[in-house]
């Protein structure tokens, strides 16, 4: 039987042309999907970086505007190196309900302000004290240890607990009492800080991360609680001015600290020069201490 020529196959060349043309359109599809891979992964990579980078200029000037380092009766600002800081994080407000008593406890609104209630474990106290309400130069603050957990008392409207509390009375050079326990009067502010320290350190892997503990009056510090990273080996980095702008090793002195943090990506990715590494960011950030001029 004789085929028609619409019946017929394809020749070997014919073949061999559309072999060809399918591998050049394959392989022009497949370098496409590996570029934009590609792409996307330095995108990621790069939006991580970024996140990073900004959360630490973010938290970091949060926790330390509010620090009071030159407190004639204890600086907020307990250690410092270029590489880590100790200091008093408040983590509520209250405020007192009646003029503090002689003894040991305080009654203090029982509404809360800011981040947690107060723990004995790790919390102390701040009690603003104003000896005369026409003078601001004589205001101060009684340093007070908390010895047992807030309990709940009628007054103030119902809205009232209990804390017992050792008072350490401020005191100038001859040992007299700076101000009298009667100045701490009804509507007075109570700040409960715990002792936190942030600081850069290696993984088990090697790679930099910001790291952030608490003070337990019973254990001591905790174990370092991963912040921000990874990071570079050169961040972050603080470093401390005075109020003449000059830097300073004396934690009393701090009036501004210059916040450095160096961020790097988790994974490698193809650079502009064709080789493989970590993308590499940077902020510097500076926060002014809003008690010290």
């Amino acid at each position: 039987m004789q085929l028609t020529r619409s019946s017929r196959g394809f020749t070997l060349a014919e073949l061999l042309v559309a072999l060809v043309l399918f591998g050049i359109v394959s392989t022009a599809i497949y370098q496409l999907l590996v570029n934009n891979q590609r792409l996307y992964r330095q995108q990621t990579q790069r939006i991580e970086l970024n996140d990073n980078v900004r959360s630490a200029v973010a938290i970091l000037p949060t926790e330390l505007r509010g620090l009071d380092a030159a407190d004639p009766l204890g600086g907020d600002i307990l250690d410092m190196t270029d590489t880590s800081l100790e200091y008093r994080a408040v983590r509520a407000v209250r405020w007192v309900c009646t003029s503090l008593q002689t003894g040991s406890q305080l009654f203090m609104d029982t509404t809360k302000y800011a981040l947690s209630t107060i723990d004995p474990a790790y919390d102390s106290l701040l009690i603003f004290a104003d000896s005369n309400p026409m003078k601001r130069g004589d205001d101060h603050w009684y340093h007070a240890d908390v010895t047992s957990a807030p309990g709940r008392t009628n007054g103030c409207g119902g809205q009232m607990s209990v804390l017992n509390v050792a008072l350490n009375l401020p005191r100038v050079s001859n040992g007299n009492a700076l101000v009298a326990q009667d100045d701490v009067m009804m509507g007075s502010p109570v700040l409960a800080f715990e002792l936190a320290r942030v600081m850069s350190y290696q993984d088990v892997a090697g790679a930099t991360w910001l790291g952030v503990q608490r003070y337990n009056k019973n254990s001591g510090w905790s174990g370092l609680q991963q912040v921000v990273g990874p990071l570079q080996a050169g961040g972050p980095k603080f470093t401390y001015y005075n109020s003449a702008g000059v830097v300073t090793a004396d934690p009393a002195q701090v009036a501004r600290i210059d916040i450095t943090v160096i961020g790097q990506t988790s994974q490698t990715v193809k650079l502009s020069d064709g080789s493989m590494g970590y993308l590499i960011d940077s902020l510097v950030t500076q926060v002014a201490l809003r008690n010290n001029q």
